[in-house]
């Protein structure tokens, strides 16, 4: 039996479980069918409101995920983003999402925005970890996605410096990284 038989089977026995579905959206992510995972993650999602909200921010954020591999779903992704936010607006990784979906879209003005918003809620005692990866690394992803924004809204010294600082005290995934050092070329 596979690991997804197995849990639909246990599915099966309490259908309205939160944890349960998310479990089998996480599942089918892994497999990349985004379709089945998102349709998992929003029954964990309504199935948990009241009760489980570290699994429905999570899927809320999974779901944009989900959306974003596939084409032509901006608005949808965008929308599941602003409603994690506005569900758990203290925690920093709904801003990060969105604060790269707009650098990436050359967006800047809002990805600086967003970036600093969500810097603003890294250090609350009270975020622990979320169920499942939803590609926020720390800190120092929204410094980043802060620092590529300033170039492009006429704050160069303060990218300069943001860059400086990622080098000098985080260890970061490789992408980050390179793209600090690639970055601070533009300043030599």
């Amino acid at each position: 039996m596979s690991k997804i038989e197995s849990l639909v089977l246990e599915l099966s026995q309490d259908p309205f479980n939160p944890e349960k579905n998310f479990n089998i959206a996480v599942e089918y992510a892994n497999l990349k069918q985004t379709a089945s995972a998102a349709s998992f993650f929003l029954r964990a999602a309504e199935y948990g409101y009241d009760t489980h909200p570290l699994v429905v921010y999570t899927s809320l954020l999974k779901m944009s995920l989900c959306f974003g591999d596939q084409n032509d779903r901006d608005a949808t992704l965008i929308n599941l983003l602003h409603q994690a936010i506005a569900y758990l607006p203290g925690r920093p990784e709904g801003y990060f999402l969105l604060s790269r979906w707009y650098e990436r879209h050359k967006e800047w003005q809002k990805a600086y925005t967003f970036a600093q918003i969500g810097l603003a809620h890294t250090m609350a005692a009270h975020n622990l970890p979320l169920p499942a990866d939803v590609e926020y690394r720390g800190t120092y992803v929204l410094m980043f996605e802060k620092a590529v924004s300033c170039w492009w809204v006429g704050r160069k010294e303060e990218s300069k410096a943001l860059f400086q600082h990622l080098l000098d005290n985080y260890e970061m995934a490789p992408e980050y990284l390179n793209g600090c050092l690639n970055n601070m070329k533009l300043f030599a």
